[in-house]
């Protein structure tokens, strides 16, 4: 029984004053009825939009998906949902959200919700998000246009040494074969490697860390060091400069990008050669161990003035150097390759000298690749 007091409930009024929009479709697309508020939305009236098909509103790009939500509305007892966009009559198109369900008889009972300004700012944010990544990159493609001019000053530097060497041999009447295709293989080696510099900073900056991932590999520590070694050889024998090795006979692969590491080795050796120019005595020694941790431990150690104090603790940020003409890339680069292989680079001061250490986590070996 009703109250006294409570005025009947007019639904018809409720339907149309909803706060929500909401319109009834029959089988055709065509809208039966549709209230107020969402009328409202595309700027119409209410007795306007009656009889029409509601696709007369959605923009042509959209008609498939709601054509499809559609079919689904008529073949599902559930409730579906579709964002499409639609045309006001003020010209501007609204995303709107429809929620419906097939019920009774009608084919489609609609709420419409105006998302508009969330998709916009959704779309904005996209595209500030787009922005920042590109500018990112821009920024990494400076970085490794410098490390680029960096990385290859030493293996083409590799290169004019070798050759020169070898004419000396010839120019002297010493055209000693063995030395003459030493000299000669180190600056192939030396200019393979630089293709292989080239190579890497190409791949990074056009498809970025996948890439980079991709081209790891599981081989033995040494066969980065002798890679190395070949590199610096010529230089180091130039600027008398004794090399010493001393790699374990039990250290465990690794899984690395052999261009990368072969980089972050050439960068730090080639900073004690060049540290230590002019010594009567100049030793520089690669030591590799593993450490409690299980990881790999690699040190470049030499007999050079050292690092100051003052500048130690920024020695790896980005143009920060204490060579003449140095770029002051070589060292963060190498940071940043150290750390994108799960390891640690840093710096020491041993009681003469300088000493450079690095870690890479071991790899088993049943990981190891043919």
């Amino acid at each position: 029984m009703e109250h006294p007091l409570q005025p009947p409930l007019d639904y018809q009024d409720l339907f149309d004053n909803a706060p929500l929009g909401y319109l009834l479709l029959d089988a055709s697309g065509s809208i039966e009825r549709i209230n107020q508020t969402g009328a409202a939305l595309f700027a119409q009236d209410a007795e306007g939009m009656t009889g029409r098909p509601f696709a007369d509103w959605v923009v042509d790009a959209d008609q498939q998906y709601f054509d499809r939500y559609l079919r689904r509305l008529r073949e599902s007892d559930r409730m579906e949902k579709l964002y499409v966009r639609v045309h006001s009559r003020h010209g501007e198109d609204l995303t709107v959200w429809l929620r419906g369900v097939a019920s009774g008889d009608h084919p489609a009972r609609l709420s419409l919700i105006d998302v508009s300004e969330e998709h916009s700012s959704a779309r904005q944010q996209r595209y500030l998000q787009s922005q920042l990544t590109h500018l990112a990159r821009r920024n990494m493609a400076g970085e490794f246009a410098a490390s680029l001019a960096h990385e290859l000053n030493q293996p083409l530097g590799t290169v004019v040494l070798s050759c020169d060497a070898a004419l000396r041999f010839l120019s002297e009447g010493r055209a000693d074969r063995d030395e003459c295709s030493e000299a000669l293989s180190q600056a192939r080696e030396a200019a393979l490697y630089a293709s292989g510099v080239i190579g890497q900073l190409r791949e990074f900056l056009k498809d970025g860390e996948r890439d980079a991932q991709a081209a790891r590999r599981t081989v033995p520590l040494e066969q980065v060091v002798d890679t190395v070694l070949a590199l610096i050889d010529a230089n180091a024998r130039d600027n008398d400069v004794a090399l010493t090795l001393d790699i374990a006979d039990t250290l465990p692969p690794v899984h690395v990008n052999v261009i990368q590491i072969g980089q972050v080795l050439v960068n730090l050796t080639h900073n004690s050669i060049e540290a230590m120019a002019g010594l009567d005595e100049a030793r520089l020694s690669i030591r590799a161990r593993t450490d409690r941790q299980g990881h790999i431990l690699v040190s470049v150690e030499d007999t050079g003035p050292g690092v100051s104090t003052d500048i130690l603790d920024r020695l790896f940020n980005p143009f920060q150097t204490n060579k003449a003409g140095g770029m002051g890339m070589g060292l963060a680069i190498s940071q940043n390759i150290i750390e994108a292989h799960g390891g640690e680079l840093w710096a020491e001061r041993p009681p003469s000298g300088a000493r450079f250490c690095f870690t890479l986590p071991a790899s088993a070996r049943g990981d190891h690749e043919h």
